[in-house]
C-alpha cells in the first residue's frame, strides 16, 4: 500500500500520494491564508445589491467582505426578515455558504443551498434522496444505500445524502452513520439559531481546507499519513481515526528531500512536460483559457505506421493532461491540441480514454467535444486558485 505525504511550502500545504513502488505524485495544494480557508463556512449576510442583468446579487458577510450569489444558487433561501417570494431585495438578510474563493478580480462565490461534506458522506439541506459517488462500483453502491435506508437515523428524511467513495471501504458502517447524525444535528442547530444571531455571524465554521482535501481521497487504499509539521500531525490524528498518522522528523534527511518535493514542484510550475514516449506537452495559461499543445518530439516523420505511433503519443498525453490539470489546479476552459490523426476511429479511442481519465478528478471536469479543427475542449469547475498563484 502507498502513503499520503503532507508538508508545507511557502504559503500553502502540499499533498502527495506515494505508490507502492515509491513514486510520488503531487495531487493537491491548500492555502495557509485564513481568508482563503473559509470555504464551506456559513454566515448570516445582507443583500447589498441585486443585479438582474446577470441574475445575481452581492451579499455582505461582514463590514468589509462581499460575496457573489447567483440566483441559480438561491432557491428557497433561509431569509430572516420576510417570507421568500421568489425574489431577493436589497437589505434582505439570509443564510449563505462560501462555495468558491475569490479568483483574481472576482468576488468569492456563495450559495444558499447549504451542504456539509465529511469523510464518508455529503449532507445537503432539503430533499430526501440517498445517492452514491459515481466512483463506487454499482454493487457496492447498492449495498451501501440499502444499509443506510435500513438504519434508523432520526431526521434523515429531511435531508439528501451523497455517500462518498471512502464509505464503500468500511467493513463497519458505524462511522458513516455517526457522521450522518452529526450533520443532521448541525443543520437542526442552524434552524434554531439563524433567526436570532446577529448580522454577519458565522453560524458554522468548516474544517481546515487540508482536512477537506484528505476527505476526498480513498484513504483505505493507503497505509498511513506522513507529515513533518507538528500542527498538521495533531490535526490529522484528531480527524482521521481509520488510518495511522506518523510524524516524520529527520534533520539529516528532510521529508522534502526524501520524496524529491522540489523536483515535483519544478515540474508542476514548468511550461514543458515530457512524456515517456519522447513527446511532450506545452502548457500555456492565459486570461481566457488554458492552452495545451501536444508535440511528438524528435520523431521520424517518415517512420512506418505513423498513425499508430501518433495514437500512442496522444493516449499518453491524454493521461498526462488529466494529471496536470489536477496538479496545477487549472480551471475554466481548457483547449488541448493533440497530434492530428487521419483515422476517425483513433479520435474516438482518444476521446474515450481522455474522458475516463478526467472522470477520476474529484473536481467536476467535463470533456465537451473535439472541434472541426481537432481541438479538444474541456471545462473544469473553479474551486481554488491555481498552484502557481500560491507558489510564485
Amino acid at each position: 500500500m502507498g502513503k499520503v505525504i503532507i508538508t508545507k511550502k511557502d504559503n500553502c500545504i502540499l499533498l502527495f500520494l506515494i505508490d507502492t513502488a515509491g513514486r510520488s505524485q503531487l495531487i493537491r495544494a491548500a492555502s495557509l491564508n485564513e481568508k482563503e480557508d473559509n470555504l464551506g463556512n456559513i454566515y448570516v449576510g445582507r443583500v447589498s445589491e441585486v443585479v438582474h442583468g446577470i441574475d445575481a446579487a452581492f451579499i455582505a458577510i461582514s463590514k468589509c467582505e462581499t460575496v457573489f450569489l447567483s440566483f441559480s444558487d438561491c432557491q428557497e433561501p433561509m431569509l430572516r426578515n420576510r417570507a421568500y417570494d421568489g425574489t431577493l431585495k436589497q437589505g434582505d438578510e439570509l443564510v449563505v455558504q462560501i462555495k468558491a474563493p475569490a479568483l483574481k478580480t472576482k468576488y468569492p462565490a456563495a450559495t444558499a443551498k447549504l451542504s456539509l461534506a465529511g469523510q464518508f458522506c455529503v449532507c445537503e439541506k432539503g430533499g430526501h434522496n440517498i445517492s452514491c459517488s459515481a466512483k463506487l462500483k454499482k454493487e457496492a453502491a447498492v449495498t451501501l444505500k440499502e444499509a443506510v435506508l435500513k438504519e434508523e437515523i432520526i431526521g434523515r428524511k429531511k435531508y439528501s445524502f451523497i455517500l462518498r467513495t471512502n464509505a464503500g471501504s468500511l467493513t463497519d458502517l458505524s462511522p458513516l452513520f455517526e457522521e450522518m447524525r452529526q450533520f443532521i444535528a448541525i443543520f437542526n442547530k442552524l434552524d434554531e439559531i439563524y433567526q436570532y444571531r446577529s448580522l454577519y455571524s458565522c453560524l458554522y465554521s468548516s474544517k481546515p481546507e487540508v482536512v477537506k482535501l484528505l476527505e476526498g481521497i480513498p484513504l483505505s487504499e493507503y497505509e498511513e499519513i506522513v507529515t513533518d509539521e507538528e500542527d498538521l500531525y495533531k490535526l490529522f490524528t484528531d480527524n482521521f481515526e481509520n488510518i495511522p498518522v506518523r510524524f516524520y522528523q529527520d534533520d539529516m534527511l528532510p521529508l522534502s528531500k526524501l520524496y524529491s518535493i522540489d523536483t515535483h514542484l519544478k515540474e508542476a510550475l514548468g511550461k514543458k512536460v515530457w512524456l515517456k514516449c519522447g513527446g511532450y506537452l506545452v502548457i500555456e495559461p492565459t486570461e481566457a483559457m488554458v492552452v495545451i499543445d501536444v508535440n511528438s518530439g524528435k520523431t521520424d516523420s517518415h517512420r512506418k505506421e505513423k498513425e499508430t505511433y501518433y495514437l500512442k503519443i496522444n493516449l499518453e498525453a491524454a493521461k498526462e493532461v488529466a494529471r496536470q490539470l489536477r496538479i496545477r489546479n487549472y480551471s475554466g476552459m481548457i483547449m488541448v491540441d493533440f497530434i492530428n490523426m487521419e483515422d476517425k476511429e483513433n479520435n474516438k479511442i482518444l476521446l474515450s480514454a481522455l474522458d475516463e481519465y478526467l472522470r477520476k478528478d474529484t473536481t467536476k471536469t467535463r470533456l465537451v467535444d473535439m472541434t472541426a479543427l481537432g481541438i479538444v475542449e474541456i471545462t473544469r469547475k473553479k474551486e481554488r486558485k491555481p498552484l502557481s498563484e500560491w507558489l510564485l
